[in-house]
């Protein structure tokens, strides 16, 4: 019997609230939840990036994470651990022991924690850092919290690549469950969103700014693209074996059909490189080897975020492999943001079939990308989705998800 792997369970925390409904909402209309970013502490520049997809503080999360236990943690195990029950409910599974793996993608871990500890070792010495700090300020933390608080024993590991991280880490969980070291797998992606970590975003260029006419908005594949809106929240999906999901009767979410793993030598270390040639010839490639033809995809979860060279590579990479016969291109990053695994929920509710309205912030075409994402309107439920996500630094990383 073929072993396969399916996704039964979903917990979101973003600037949309909990859940999936607020989320929903905004990929119905295409418009995102940004907020101003403190800027008290002086980091930011002069006419800098202002906005970000931020959780909204107001939030009332005390049914997933008494307040007595949300003092000890850090913003980013916050959020996961509220997730990752959100997941585990849906799922309609209790986990404990051993035969359950953890796997998070995080792109800057819990960098409040990390600087309130550096601040103390400068101002007062490293013999005065403070363990609570210490433990909290890793990237693996938030991880570590989810294991603690539903007790799991098993593998947990934490991927930092970036923009590509959370397909990573659904395909480790994935491979943990193939290979039998765990039978349930927490997977999904974590980061918080902080002043400094936000002026450091907008010193490298990466974000999007105002100015003239522009409003402060990520513009997927748009010609009038800046930069991408920064996120924050967590997406933790719950994988199982097909066959045991079927056992339990649980609802299946989703089949993980396939996954690719590549790399661009083009890129900088802090930027995207130009080898989409070479990344559409790797990507056809393994979807061939993985027995999934080109024709069978419904629709792409595009990557695209509104950067200017990221969105440059993307393009090249589908106008590679599905040349002038595109599928759907779906653009969420213009309503999710960049970081904390917004994609990978948004992916989800569409191969559910959720009505999903014009992509975010697109409004020109730019005809040196030759890509135009959903417009809006009516758009057929499909049967298997490949999501896409290129990283600054040149990781790659596809994923195939298909109805059960």
């Amino acid at each position: 019997m073929i072993r396969s792997v399916v996704v039964t369970g979903l917990g979101v925390i973003d600037s949309h609230g909990l859940g999936c409904s607020g989320l929903l909402e905004a990929l119905r209309t295409g418009r995102p939840s940004l907020r101003e970013v403190d800027r008290s502490d002086g980091f930011h520049q002069d006419r800098s990036s202002r906005m970000a997809a931020l959780v909204s503080p107001d939030l009332d999360v005390t049914e997933w994470l008494p307040s007595r236990a949300s003092r000890r943690l850090s913003m980013p195990s916050r959020f996961a651990v509220i997730a990752a029950k959100m997941a585990c409910k849906a799922a309609g599974i209790t986990v404990s022991g051993p035969d359950s793996s953890i796997c998070l993608a995080t792109s800057f871990g819990p960098g409040r924690y990390t600087q309130r500890l550096l601040d103390q070792v400068v101002s007062q010495g490293p013999q005065n850092a403070s363990p609570y700090l210490f433990m909290e300020c890793v990237a693996n933390a938030p991880g570590a919290q989810i294991a603690l608080a539903l007790e799991m024993l098993g593998p947990n590991i934490t991927i930092t690549q970036r923009e590509c991280g959370p397909l990573m880490a659904v395909a480790r969980g994935a491979f943990d469950i193939l290979s039998g070291r765990s039978s349930v797998a927490f997977v999904g992606a974590v980061d918080e969103i902080m002043p400094l970590t936000h002026s450091i975003l907008d010193r490298f260029g990466a974000l999007s700014r105002e100015g003239g006419e522009k409003q402060e908005v990520a513009r997927p594949f748009d010609r009038n693209r800046n930069g991408f809106v920064a996120s924050e929240g967590a997406t933790i999906l719950v994988l199982e074996e097909e066959s045991r999901a079927e056992a339990r009767g649980a609802k299946i979410l989703a089949r993980v059909r396939h996954s690719i793993r590549g790399f661009d030598p083009t890129a900088s270390s802090t930027g995207w490189g130009t080898g989409s040639e070479r990344l559409s010839s790797h990507l056809m490639n393994e979807l061939q080897r993985g027995g999934v033809t080109v024709e069978s995809l419904g629709s792409v979860v595009s990557g695209a975020s509104g950067s200017i060279q990221g969105d440059a590579l993307e393009a090249g990479v589908l106008r590679g492999v599905f040349g002038k016969k595109m599928p759907p291109i779906l653009a969420p990053k213009g309503v999710t943001g960049e970081y904390a695994g917004g994609q990978l929920a948004s992916s989800l509710l569409a191969l559910s079939g959720a009505k999903i309205g014009p992509s975010g912030g697109f409004v020109t075409p730019d005809p040196d990308l030759g890509v135009i994402p959903h417009p809006g309107g009516s758009l057929a439920q499909p049967d298997r989705i490949l999501i896409s996500s290129l990283s600054s630094g040149g990781a790659a990383a596809w994923l195939v998800l298909e109805r059960p």
